[in-house]
């Protein structure tokens, strides 16, 4: 007995001590548990030359080759940040390590693609990369290298977020200067493009992007292009109308009223971050006297970059109107144009004829778009949806009908119908509005506000990004986002009460530590919405949400459809936990999350 006494007294001993030495594990809740495992997985396995990548091990366990290259650089962003906001919280050095690591990769994909403003999405070995047509070998001492010669404005949100949020932590001197010249050159590039980023490659010009929020990919119309379409109803109309030479001249004189405010912020996300990175004069006039002073791009950030959500939640009413009359207009100027070359007429008479039929073109604008607001207005209505029930039973009626005269398949097809019309009736515009909803314009939107918010910005920027934020939230405040949650509440506490906190800090406790990819299938057990999603696919998504470990795993799991049927596969990829260090290390950073928790 006295013995074990006296184990007993050491046991204390020695934990008291642990106390006293190591004050970071006394009261460490599971959700700090899990950041330390992944954050040590990240730094051991998924940054091999500093990009994070998924990995997929081969038949001897042996890690094969990048799986993320693709997105490589927009998930390396989210992560220098999360390291940022973990050094922040911890002082830990190691964090440092990790993000000056990260940036440093940056910086090698920009170099080995000729250091002309151009950063790619991933770079390594042939056998890793692959053979596809956009692979390219490194230039100069980057030789034995070969990088994704394809780069996207996501790619772009993400580095310079990451770069942005890291910059005052940056304790290497040449790698700030380094850090410097990519982002100058980057900025510039933009610049003389008028915010489009435009290179040769070794002879080849990469698929890049264009900021401009008028923008609708008016000079990329080829046959390539015109075939792989497939965001809705882009892709129905793709499919009705046969790429020809002339349809392509058509197509790039279209010009629609500058609807993409998303695009307009990224813009500025990514010259302010220049700005306060180079100190370049030019580029500073150029932000504040072009972008902000002349074209106003916060103006036109903060009344469209949620369009589609105003639109269904009826706010924001008189931009509305505006941009979807000045939509229809353009669409209406194109569609004439497309008729007549569908009827032979010549190019250059069509052209004559146009200012002939402005007047139908404007009169049929005014009537559709009153039409949307006057039919999305109803629908707002409590039990508006119940209409789908009158419909049905009309239907049934007509297929009593033609019973009575034995036409019996017909009278079966306009029942069934009726049975599909009658599921409607259950639904509202809330369903419809998450089936819709693209989670990726989630994530670059929250990525560009966070990127503003979190680093010194222009006044007039700063309260554009408050002011959309909530705006960004409010379609998605009941879905227990953990990201875009604690984002909000950072920035915009009074639009997140403590019970969406709470279900954000639950969705991180269900995080699963596990994160093998694997395949989830819900469709045999949850209502299907009757919605069609952003691609115009129809039974692809339910209309509860799918809790976060009941979906595939995800390197950024936020920007994924929370209500996805079938998800992920069973080809055991180690996926890289980006998401889940982001949301927990901004939620400490903020004082949303506390190391108890």
């Amino acid at each position: 007995m006295n013995r074990n006494l006296k184990i007993g007294h050491k046991s204390a001993f020695f934990a008291l001590l642990a106390l006293l030495l190591l004050p970071g594990l006394a009261g460490a809740g599971e959700l700090l548990e899990k950041a330390r495992k992944f954050d040590s997985l990240v730094a051991a396995e998924h940054m091999p030359r500093g990009l994070v990548v998924n990995l997929q091990p081969i038949e001897d366990g042996q890690q094969l080759r990048y799986r993320s290259a693709g997105d490589s650089t927009i998930w390396t962003g989210a992560y220098i940040a999360a390291q940022g906001y973990r050094y922040r919280v911890t002082s830990d050095t190691a964090a440092l390590d990790n993000l000056e690591k990260a940036l440093r990769a940056f910086v090698q994909l920009h170099e080995m693609a000729g250091s002309t403003g151009f950063v790619g999405r991933a770079f390594g070995t042939r056998e890793e990369l692959g053979n596809s047509p956009d692979i390219q070998p490194g230039i100069g001492s980057y030789s034995q290298l070969f990088f994704k010669a394809d780069t996207s404005r996501d790619q772009y949100t993400g580095i310079f977020m990451g770069c942005a949020l890291a910059w005052p932590l940056i304790r290497d001197e040449q790698l700030r200067r380094d850090l410097q010249k990519m982002i100058g050159a980057a900025a510039h590039n933009l610049k003389q493009n008028n915010l489009a980023l435009k290179v040769q490659i070794n002879g080849v010009s990469p698929s890049t992007f264009d900021l401009n929020p008028d923008y609708a990919y008016q000079d990329r119309i080829t046959p390539e292009e015109w075939a792989k379409v497939d965001d809705f109803p882009a892709n129905v109309f793709a499919a009705a109308v046969p790429y020809s030479d002339r349809l392509a001249r058509i197509v790039a004189r279209f010009q629609p009223p500058p609807v993409r405010g998303g695009e307009a912020l990224r813009a500025l996300l990514m010259f302010q971050t220049a700005c306060n990175i180079t100190h370049d004069p030019e580029l500073t006039a150029f932000f504040n006297e072009e972008l902000l002073n002349r074209r106003q791009l916060h103006v036109t950030a903060s009344e469209t970059a949620q369009l589609l959500s105003d639109l269904y939640l009826g706010r924001n009413l008189p931009v509305v109107e505006n941009r979807i009359n000045g939509l229809f207009k353009a669409i209406g100027k194109v569609f004439v144009n497309i008729l007549a070359m569908r009827a032979g007429i010549p190019d250059s008479l069509a052209l004559w004829a146009e200012p002939v039929t402005i007047l139908p073109v404007v009169c049929i604008s005014q009537t559709a778009t009153d039409k949307i607001l006057n039919i999305l207005d109803f629908f707002r209505q409590p039990e508006a949806f119940a209409v789908f029930n009158l419909l049905a039973e009309k239907l049934d009626d007509y297929a009593a009908s033609l019973k009575m005269f034995k036409a019996e398949r017909a009278a079966r097809k306009l029942q069934k119908k009726a049975r599909e019309i009658r599921g409607f009736a259950t639904s509202n515009i809330d369903e419809f509005s998450d089936t819709m909803r693209s989670y990726v314009g989630c994530n670059l939107g929250f990525f560009a506000l966070l990127g503003i918010l979190d680093q010194p910005a222009d006044p007039r920027l700063r309260q554009t990004a408050l002011a959309i934020l909530p705006r960004s939230f409010e379609p998605i405040a009941d879905e227990a986002n953990s990201m875009y949650t604690f984002i909000t509440a950072a920035f915009n506490r009074h639009s997140v009460d403590d019970r969406l906190l709470k279900a954000a800090r639950q969705t991180l406790q269900l995080y699963p530590e596990d994160q093998l990819s694997r395949r989830f299938d819900h469709s045999q057990t949850m209502r299907h919405s009757l919605w069609p999603d952003r691609f115009g696919r129809y039974g692809r998504q339910s209309i509860e949400l799918i809790p976060i470990n009941q979906r595939a795993p995800h390197i950024f799991i936020w920007q994924e459809p929370p209500r996805m049927l079938v998800t992920g596969s069973d080809d055991r990829t180690r996926i890289a936990p980006v998401g889940y260090l982001l949301a927990y290390w901004f939620g400490r950073c903020h004082g949303l999350l506390t190391e108890a928790d």
